[in-house]
């Protein structure tokens, strides 16, 4: 089957994903890579190891997002403190919420804080644990007392 009939019978899914994870900016560049995606898999695509072609493209396509996230992640640097020309630059609501979360993060111990950032960039507690080189379990027991921590002082 040619491209452009895979395409155009598939190009939906790429226009689901963007709603589903609310892309708004950068929307035309992720079109464009999943387009591209969208391409090597239809020719990779192995009828007899997948029972639709609708879901295989929609389940690599979903993964490959997640992939081009956490990229995204990684290229951006945490700059704190904020300078004063970058101040005056956002919104007070933000500045109050970033400052709200700044101090709940001081509360964190130093391994707290690294596996709320891993968790926050998207990384799986396998990975988490490979990078902060504990066991799984550790992991857990350190997500817990997060969450324990970010209700007590968020008061849920």
């Amino acid at each position: 089957m040619h491209f452009s009939k895979n395409y155009n019978k598939s190009k939906h899914i790429i226009y689901v994903l963007l709603k589903k994870y609310n892309i708004k900016y950068n929307n035309d560049e992720f079109v464009q890579l999943l387009t591209i995606k969208l391409w090597e898999l239809s020719r990779k695509y192995n009828a007899q190891k997948s029972s639709s072609f609708q879901s295989y493209l929609y389940t690599r396509l979903n993964f490959y997002l997640i992939d081009l996230f956490r990229k995204q992640h990684n290229t951006y640097e945490i700059c704190e403190p904020f300078d004063e020309v970058r101040c005056h630059q956002i919104p007070s609501i933000y500045l109050d919420s970033k400052i709200e979360a700044h101090h709940f993060l001081t509360t964190l111990t130093t391994q707290e804080q690294q596996w709320l950032q891993l968790k926050l960039y998207g990384y799986k507690q396998k990975e988490i644990a490979q990078h902060l080189k504990c066991s799984i379990s550790t992991i857990k027991n350190i997500q817990q007392r997060v969450q324990v921590k970010y209700s007590k002082y968020y008061k849920f």
